[in-house]
């Protein structure tokens, strides 16, 4: 896993002027993604620069950016094709100058442009410059694992694996985006390719981004879509036993695929369904003895699903290793976690994540992970209360009534937010509110003071999940919650949070469960026969059964949880505090700090929850502060 970083010249400029400490910048903004090594490329019209973690090839031959014999293509490369060196055979590369998988897809790209696009089974976010045409292409994978960011701006076009590169060459922008704000406060994340920056968009999943650096003309083309996979012709097994077993033999096709590596390939073993299965088929695979890594942490009640994590290391006979590790120091965590999100991204998972890749990456530097098995095959409790939506929506309305007149408590706060949802005139709100702990009628944008608070509430924060949700009408309401997910909750969320929280210990994670593959195969099939009666998982449980311990696959779903209410409590009161002084004099129009005191106050007594509010502005007000960001009305 590699950084990448350019800007390229529009109309007649050029990108000389574009100083080099400026582009030295950039490449050291992302040494962390790319430790090994770093390259360049410039000529009067594009810069392109690389970072290096390596992972295939280690040896020179594999450096970037990387071009193609007549000089005419220039790939600089962030990620992992698995299926390279069949398309290598497949489509009679010769005379190839290293084992990489990037220099078969600049190949594939230089011999059949973006149509080579729709071969690539991996993750990856690249850009490929032109230099007789003079266009610039910028693709990221299907589903949104690698991110791009890119902005439009005084005659250029920047890029960049992550946010700072793109400040480091193309100063600014100072602004807040007000809509992006808005989706924050509900969701800790802005959606849709929106960034926190007024002027830097990220591009979406399965699209590339043409330019035409002499004219200007730039345009975002789709070349992959959940839409477009469901519309296309297929057979669904009819019988469950076939459905069962081909959804067996994807899932460990995929595990297969991505143990490609030239450096060992570890696993990390929660003790879910999703994780020891990716365990159990990598173990068939894997050529040597499997390492895997399950977590402990200090501020963790009891010991979670790690005895299950011993149990399938022990089955599949894996270098089994337990991490135990302190949360110490986490007001000092969370402003690096803030700079390398470079938003105040408010998943606190990412905490423990960092700490273990942190711990592990400096002996192992590839690691698989079970995400996307919950979105794919639903495995979240909200799939299950789906299945009794209309029964819901009828009666949230005497429901929520009724919840009104409870003595004010966490309990008849929760009750009222999931009534709240289920009232929703919409479907796809009742989705987004199902997301989140906001609610409408308490809306979170109330912590701003009134003339932002009035800007923010101009825009809808759940439009996102209204073009999402409306594209799937014709699917059973489980699937339209698995297609939400699979296009917002993933990418925005959950990816985000593990290409970061790694790509800043220089780990990479690669994620089977979303090998296009396998998704194009299960997006196609009814809710009602992957989780028959609301029945969570029950397709790929199923698919699993004699091969991940039966005390795995029914056991209860624990999770991991991050204790940041009581970290708010205690050790981080004084800072919340200070930080909350800090910013109202340094920002008065943005804050209502005596609402924000309230809030805490109710936390802290019991009444109520806000506790995760509390939490993103926290993250806010640490962003603030490091980014320079303007967040005021503009005058």
């Amino acid at each position: 896993m590699c950084g990448i970083v350019g800007i390229a010249a529009l109309g007649a400029a050029s990108v000389r002027p574009v100083a080099v400490e400026r582009r030295r910048a950039a490449l050291a903004a992302l040494a962390h993604r790319g430790p090994d090594a770093h390259g360049e490329f410039c000529d009067d019209h594009a810069w392109l620069g690389h970072t290096r973690l390596s992972v295939i090839d280690l040896s020179n031959a594999g450096r970037q950016p990387m071009c193609t014999r007549d000089n005419r293509f220039v790939i600089s490369y962030n990620g992992e094709v698995y299926n390279f060196r069949r398309l290598a055979r497949e489509h009679d590369l010769a005379g190839l100058r290293s084992g990489t998988d990037t220099e078969v897809v600049l190949r594939l790209f230089a011999k059949d442009g973006v149509e080579s696009l729709t071969h690539l089974n991996g993750m990856f976010a690249f850009s490929v410059y032109d230099t007789h045409k003079r266009k610039l292409y910028l693709v990221r994978d299907r589903l949104g694992i690698k991110p791009l960011f890119y902005r439009v701006a005084d005659g250029f076009i920047a890029f960049s694996s992550e946010i700072k590169g793109i400040r480091a060459l193309l100063p600014g922008p100072r602004h807040c985006d007000f809509a992006a704000l808005h989706e924050w406060l509900y969701f800790g994340n802005p959606l849709g390719g929106r960034t926190l920056f007024a002027g830097i968009g990220q591009l979406p999943p399965g699209h590339f981004l043409e330019i035409d650096l002499d004219s200007s003309a730039h345009s975002v083309q789709s070349y992959w879509s959940l839409r477009a996979e469901l519309d296309r012709d297929r057979e669904i097994p009819a019988d469950d036993e076939t459905l069962i077993r081909q959804t067996r033999d994807l899932l460990e096709n995929a595990v297969r695929r991505q143990l490609v590596s030239d450096v060992p390939v570890g696993v990390f073993l929660s003790g879910g369904v999703d994780s020891s299965a990716i365990v159990a088929f990598a173990s068939r695979h894997y050529q040597g003895r499997l390492t895997t890594y399950s977590v402990g942490f200090d501020y963790q009640r009891g010991e979670g699903e790690r005895p299950r994590a011993r149990r399938v290391a022990r089955q599949f006979g894996t270098d089994h290793h337990e991490l135990h590790i302190a949360g110490d120091n986490v007001a000092d965590l969370i402003g690096t976690l803030v700079r390398q999100h470079d938003m105040p991204f408010a998943d606190p998972a990412n905490i423990p994540l960092y700490l273990m890749a942190s711990r592990i990456s400096s002996t192992t530097r590839v690691v698989l992970q079970g995400d996307g098995g919950d979105e794919l095959f639903g495995g979240y409790r909200r799939y299950a209360t789906l299945a009794h939506y209309r029964l819901l929506h009828r009666l949230a309305p005497m429901l929520g009534a009724l919840s009104r007149i409870m003595p004010a408590s966490r309990l008849r706060q929760r009750a009222g937010r999931y009534l709240e949802a289920f009232g929703a005139d919409r479907l796809a709100e009742t989705m987004a509110l199902l997301l989140t702990v906001e609610r409408r009628s308490m809306a979170p944008e109330k912590v701003f003071q009134p003339a932002l608070r009035r800007a923010v509430a101009a825009s809808d924060p759940f439009r996102r999940f209204d073009e999402c949700q409306s594209g799937f009408v014709e699917q059973d309401i489980a699937n339209q919650m698995s297609m939400v997910d699979l296009m917002i909750v993933l990418p925005e969320t959950y990816l985000e949070k593990v290409d970061r929280a790694t790509m800043a210990a220089s780990l990479e994670v690669r994620v089977p469960f979303l090998d296009h593959e396998l998704v194009d195969f299960v997006v196609g099939i009814p809710g009602t026969r992957k989780m028959p009666r609301g029945t969570q998982k029950w397709l790929l449980k199923s698919a699993l059964d004699g091969i991940v311990p039966e005390e795995v696959l029914n056991g209860p779903k624990s999770g991991l949880s991050v204790p940041y209410a009581s970290w708010l409590r205690g050790p981080l009161k004084p800072v919340f505090f200070d930080q909350l002084a800090r910013f109202s004099r340094s920002s008065p129009d943005v804050l209502d700090a005596g609402y924000v005191q309230k809030l805490f106050a109710r936390t802290a007594s019991g009444r109520a929850d806000h506790s995760h509010l509390l939490w993103k502005l926290l993250m806010l007000m640490v962003w603030q502060e490091n980014a320079g960001v303007i967040i005021e009305m503009p005058s």
